[in-house]
């Protein structure tokens, strides 16, 4: 949505400066939900976290409040929870803003009418949209991240608080909390190193003094929630699997011993694959597009086939 009302927000940013720019979006959210909440965020400290900040990750702040509240009311509207509604948001939010997926926007953490001018964002800016949505209904949500710690890269989600407890979200992704492709990677965190730990982004710091790693902005550490959230792996090692065609990602599907499976397409995370769990040192066979590609299941190992 590269709407009129977009730019009479960016313009409002610039003329209020970020400090008043702050001072009137925390006067408009107390106004709508500083007594009641229809999501159950009446708990101070849950608004004053999750609800009420106007930014997450030190993005620039913009207005975003009445660009994404009518989208978001009417996506919400006749939900029953705030999973629910925050569900709803993620299966049809995009489209009515026109954002993607791509590593080609400007900047990792964008702000929500950022990525809507330029139509793309990547994890930590989808994440950034989803979450603001999401309160500008009032549902507690933050910013969720990590670097992974037995493979290359990192990852941000989202998280939304729900009947007494926190639910994951991968923004731009319509599947269930349970079934979200990061968690068996998530699992893999550790508190024991804070390179590897899971962090979950606040208003304000918590008594520890936490930061988001490479953020530089508050935040708890959540690691234990994800261990007990994955999935118990199949006795084995994880291996993992995508396929290009003239050097970007496409959506193939390939087998493995007889099992179908799909290598993830454009607009899916760069940090997605199709994952197999093998038993450690074994060879296989990916067959895809009549052609044959072997390999040795070792730990967490990245296979890109070229096509």
């Amino acid at each position: 949505m590269r709407s009129l009302l977009a730019l009479l927000a960016m313009l409002c940013a610039l003329t209020l400066g970020a400090q008043g720019l702050e001072a009137s979006h925390r006067a408009a959210m107390e106004a709508l939900y500083g007594e009641a909440n229809p999501w159950g965020a009446d708990d101070p400290a849950l608004f004053r976290e999750y609800v009420a900040p106007l930014t997450t990750l030190g993005e620039t702040p913009v207005d975003w409040l009445p660009v994404l509240r009518p989208i978001a009311q009417a996506l919400t509207a006749g939900a029953k929870t705030p999973l629910e509604a925050a569900m709803r948001l993620n299966r049809g939010l995009w489209k009515r803003v026109d954002v993607v997926y791509s590593t080609k926007r400007d900047k990792p953490n964008q702000d929500p009418l950022h990525s809507m001018r330029i139509g793309m964002a990547s994890c930590s800016g989808l994440s950034i949209l989803l979450v603001d949505a999401c309160r500008s209904v009032g549902i507690p949500a933050r910013v969720v991240g990590c670097r992974w710690r037995n493979k290359p890269g990192n990852h941000t989600w989202v998280e939304v608080w729900s009947e007494g407890d926190w639910h994951p979200l991968g923004a731009f992704e319509d599947t269930p909390p349970d079934k979200l492709w990061f968690l068996a990677d998530a699992a893999d965190a550790t508190d024991d190193d804070p390179r590897y730990a899971i962090y979950a982004a606040r208003a304000t710091p918590d008594a520890a003094g936490t930061i988001f790693y490479g953020w530089g902005v508050p935040a708890e550490r959540v690691t234990a929630r994800y261990a007990r959230k994955a999935t118990p792996a199949a006795e084995g090692v994880r291996v993992h699997i995508a396929a290009e065609r003239d050097g970007a990602r496409v959506a193939i599907p390939f087998t493995v011993e007889g099992k179908r499976y799909v290598t993830p397409g454009p607009l899916q995370d760069l940090n997605d694959y199709a994952t197999l769990t093998l038993p450690p040192g074994s060879t296989f066979t990916i067959h895809m597009e009549g052609r044959a590609f072997t390999h040795r299941a070792e730990p967490n190992a990245i296979f890109v086939e070229q096509l």
